[in-house]
């Protein structure tokens, strides 16, 4: 065993045997986790000497061979005006088409308990999503995506997902500050992440609406490779504080108010796997009255699968 896998063995540990890790799925993942995580070299995210670890609540702007199993999400939130207490199972899987450009598949497994109602479960509708890269500037760690998202309505279960489609056109977008005067040390291992959309539904009496996020993170990575050398152990280092928010903003006049969650947490990142953490805090009555968590293995198949899996279907290898 390595010595990134010694190092992170007390942390998975420690993570597994918490209440947050207290479902099967996830034990099993985290376990596979200190099975195939290697030391970390370059993988998904890269823009010169940036690297963007993948986000948990809210889209990257990167094309990628990636799979995300399981997101497993744990929060008690407001529908209708009434508490819904929601455990969802998720899955997120992209493949790269050709250099630039990538289509994913996500869905997963709602549990619903209305407070005072019986429960509603069953299998959330697929969404599909192809992402292109529009903008890619190593130099200034910048990249712009546009990316479109189709909600599958009917393809999950008539307890908890819609029978009609909807429609989200996005454009995405990453901004490391690496190239900050050295003056601003401190500041340049910070970088954002945002993307904004347009909701469409099918369903004519659901309203329309501006989709909006982002995350600003904090790469001790950088800050130990790139700015001045912290002494960091090779788990530390790979650590990434991070803090989300999650919008969502009905434009239709009778479409209510603005609701949406802050969710900071901590993400690691490997080589080919990332583990992540977030709270989940309401910024609304209108979301919810309670704090919930999110928590995400994620693999990354570009790096796992170099020549096969990870490469794209056309144009060969990145």
């Amino acid at each position: 065993m390595d010595v990134l896998q010694q190092e992170a063995r007390p942390f998975l540990h420690t993570l597994i045997t918490s209440k947050i890790m207290g479902h099967t799925p996830l034990r099993l993942s985290a376990a596979l986790f200190l099975t195939v995580a290697p030391n970390l070299a370059a993988a998904h995210g890269i823009l010169g000497d940036r690297f963007f670890p993948a986000t948990i609540t809210t889209d990257d702007p990167f094309a990628a061979d990636e799979l995300a199993l399981p997101t497993v999400t744990f929060f008690r939130h407001a529908e209708d005006g009434e508490q819904v207490f929601e455990r969802e199972y998720e899955f997120e899987y992209s493949k790269t088409i050709f250099p630039g450009f990538a289509l994913s598949l996500d869905g997963g497994y709602v549990d619903a308990s209305p407070v005072g109602e019986p429960a509603e479960r069953g299998f959330a509708n697929l969404e599909l999503s192809p992402i292109y890269e529009l903008i890619r500037d190593p130099e200034s760690e910048f990249i712009t995506s546009a990316a479109f998202r189709w909600e599958v309505g009917g393809t999950g279960s008539k307890a908890v997902a819609e029978r009609a489609s909807s429609y989200t056109p996005t454009l995405q977008f990453g901004k490391g500050f690496g190239n900050l005067p050295d003056s601003a040390g401190s500041l340049r291992p910070f970088a954002v992440t945002g993307s904004i959309g347009y909701a469409i539904p099918g369903d004519g009496s659901e309203p329309h609406t501006i989709e909006w996020g982002g995350a600003v993170e904090y790469s001790l990575l950088y800050l130990q490779n790139n700015v001045r050398d912290q002494g960091f152990g090779p788990f530390v280092s790979r650590l990434t504080p991070v803090v989300e928010f999650s919008f969502s903003s009905p434009v239709d006049n009778d479409g209510g108010s603005t609701t949406g969650t802050i969710n900071p947490g901590i993400l690691w990142s490997g080589q080919s796997v990332q583990l992540g953490v977030e709270a989940i805090i309401p910024i609304n009555r209108a979301t919810g009255h309670n704090i919930g968590v999110i928590a995400q293995l994620h693999f990354y198949i570009d790096d796992i699968f170099p020549h096969s899996l990870g490469t794209p279907i056309f144009g060969g290898a990145r």
